[in-house]
């Protein structure tokens, strides 16, 4: 039901989601594997209707969930680092609606681990590490401090190098990695660091379809 929502749209889909996963938790013994992914896939799809309908207590629900799957979970699960992801997700949305620095910062690590925990060839290092920069970007906007630019433009290079130049999101990770070093030289006046802004967002570009809708962005 939940990736029928993602499809379709329909929030009878996504309500029907949470209550069937609700009971999944509730009826799973404690610690099972199958009451962890019921846990995980509740804060999801809490946090798919967080996305549609901007009601905050699903966002609190959803972290909430998110964070016990992480606690109850072991490090060397296959599924911990999607769960790590997802969590940070949910606190990111939390910071950009209420404003609440903290929950930046556990974006940032539950992002971080997120990555540390994921082996280098595996397909899903890309999107994580386009996530984290994200949130380092975010805590850029919001503090000015420079280490956190040159974290999110490192995170962002190696999403970057990772993804191959026919993946459907390479054009904006390399637009975003642009942004990122204009930024920096904004800031500091370097002007290598402009000659990679132009580079990346060429780039982007060239790699972007002339009828695609962002090409005029």
């Amino acid at each position: 039901m939940l990736e029928k929502f993602k499809q379709l749209g329909d929030l009878a889909d996504i309500s029907d989601a949470i209550s069937v996963l609700e009971q999944a938790v509730q009826l799973a013994p404690n610690g099972h594997s199958d009451g962890l992914t019921a846990l995980s896939n509740l804060g999801l799809a809490l946090q798919c209707r967080f996305a549609r309908m901007g009601d905050l207590s699903d966002l609190t629900e959803a972290v909430s969930a998110q964070q016990r799957a992480v606690q109850l979970t072991p490090d060397g699960h296959p599924h911990m680092p999607s769960m790590l992801n997802n969590l940070g997700n949910s606190f990111h949305y939390r910071f950009a609606r209420m404003g609440d620095l903290s929950d930046l910062t556990e974006a940032i690590s539950a992002k971080q681990r997120a990555v540390q925990l994921t082996p280098d060839g595996h397909q899903n290092m890309p999107p994580m590490l386009n996530n984290l920069g994200g949130s380092f970007q975010s805590r850029f906007e919001r503090m000015g401090d420079l280490s956190d630019l040159k974290e999110a433009i490192s995170s962002q290079q190696r999403a970057v190098q990772l993804t191959p130049d026919e993946h459907p999101d390479m054009p904006l990770m390399l637009s975003n990695l642009g942004i990122l070093f204009q930024s920096r030289f904004e800031r500091m006046g370097d002007l290598s660091d402009l000659t990679e802004a132009i580079s990346a967002k060429q780039r982007a570009v060239q790699l972007t379809p002339d009828s695609h809708p962002q090409m005029l962005d």
